[in-house]
């Protein structure tokens, strides 16, 4: 394989002394990448594919950091951006903005060039080669990159394919530890909010939040996974939301979704609470049970062989048998988990109706179940789990009933 030396042009058959100087024994170690590399091109050839291109972004970039430890900066130029390419038969490639190539070329273990060298590289591979490039992350490639490409690639087509979806799914035991360690943060940061709020003093749903980060941060996170959200009151039926000035009041229902990100791996978890318990009504205790016996069902049928359908389908039923249907959008389909890793919500496995993903043991994903009553309040109950040899791991240990 060839390693770049920090810069586009020689390459060397050894990591440089300087992606070495900056490595750390807790990420994913230089001959890992490599592994991954063949193990993908071993896929790429099984397919019939003559190669694979794979987009990431500053927002989404599992796609492309599965294979270096080079991540897009947040931006409105190409900085944001970073294609992939591996040919069945030729050496990696990584192409990034033209001012993140020496950064890009300390921290990745092969050839890294511009985008304005792109469609040359592209033009050379492609003459004279017939078939199909499988392209990943085809949702979120942006229009003008997606046309460059196709303009280099000569009589070769570019489809969307799951073949690195498929592979990167299954994490490796390094995968697992920073994963456990990011959802270990995120355990923390629920704690975080459960001591501010024990001083019985008023707090905001974005001082909740912060003190959510600032746990995360002091634990050592790199960054949060995505912006946390915490909702309180009736806001807490919004599926979704970003926080507000509102203060959390007694009897409230608290939506919290809020993960960690560590050495470049995510946790997302979710947890709901009931604030100052013995003012709230029967309905909204029944509503946090609700939501973690739906995930219970998960964890306790969860196993390697199943489909991601069959997984979905027990947490769907307990969803319905709790009589509220109406008010879960997993319960009425929409899927009850999604894989996790480099990103929050990455392709594989969707645990949702009809997808036949086998489960394999070391997959990682999220189990979640949502109820939203509007003028009530609501919650997000979702773990973090991973396929053992004989059932579904919990990796982070935050109880899912909470009545604080």
């Amino acid at each position: 394989m060839a390693i770049t030396n920090g810069t586009t042009n020689g390459t060397h058959n050894v990591p440089s002394k300087r992606y070495q100087a900056v490595f750390s024994s807790e990420n994913i170690p230089s001959s890992e990448f490599q592994q991954r590399i063949e193990k993908v091109r071993n896929g790429v050839k099984a397919a019939g594919l003559a190669g694979l291109i794979s987009f990431g972004d500053c927002w989404r970039g599992a796609n492309v950091c599965y294979f270096t430890e080079f991540r897009p900066l947040d931006g409105v130029s190409d900085i944001a951006n970073a294609i992939f390419f591996l040919g069945a038969d030729t050496e990696p490639m990584l192409f990034v903005s033209k001012q993140c190539v020496h950064y890009a070329s300390e921290v990745t273990t092969f050839d890294v060039f511009s985008f304005d060298e792109m469609r040359s590289k592209l033009e050379a591979f492609s003459k004279e080669r017939t078939g199909t490039l499988a392209l990943a992350g085809e949702a979120y490639i942006p229009e003008d990159l997606h046309r460059r490409i196709k303009a280099a690639i000569g009589n070769l087509r570019l489809e969307p394919h799951p073949v690195l979806a498929e592979i990167k799914a299954v994490k490796s035991e390094h995968e697992i530890a920073l994963i456990r360690k990011a959802s270990y943060l995120t355990d923390q940061a629920m704690e975080a909010i459960k001591e501010a709020l024990a001083d019985g003093q008023p707090h905001t749903e974005r001082e909740l939040a912060l003190l959510a980060d600032q746990r995360m941060l002091a634990g050592g996170a790199e960054r949060t996974a995505y912006d946390s959200m915490v909702q309180t009151g009736y806001r807490s039926a919004f599926n979704l939301a970003r926080p507000t000035d509102r203060v959390v009041q007694p009897g409230d229902l608290v939506m919290t979704d809020i993960g960690a990100r560590y050495r470049g791996y995510c946790a997302d978890g979710g947890r709901g609470f009931i604030y100052k318990t013995e003012q709230a009504d029967a309905r909204k205790k029944e509503i946090v049970r609700a939501a973690a016996d739906a995930v219970e069902a998960g964890l306790a049928h969860g196993k390697p062989g199943m489909t991601a359908s069959e997984l979905n389908g027990f947490m769907q039923q307990a969803l319905v048998k709790s009589g509220y249907e109406q008010y879960s959008s997993e319960a009425r389909g929409h899927g009850t988990g999604h894989g996790t890793g480099m990103d929050p919500e990455e392709e594989a496995p969707w645990i949702g109706p009809g997808n036949k993903t086998v489960l394999r043991e070391n997959m990682v994903f999220t189990l979640k179940a949502t109820i939203t009553v509007p003028d009530v309040g609501g919650l997000r109950t979702e773990r973090i789990v991973r396929v053992t040899s004989t059932g579904l791991e919990a990796l982070d240990v935050y109880p899912m009933e909470l009545y604080w």
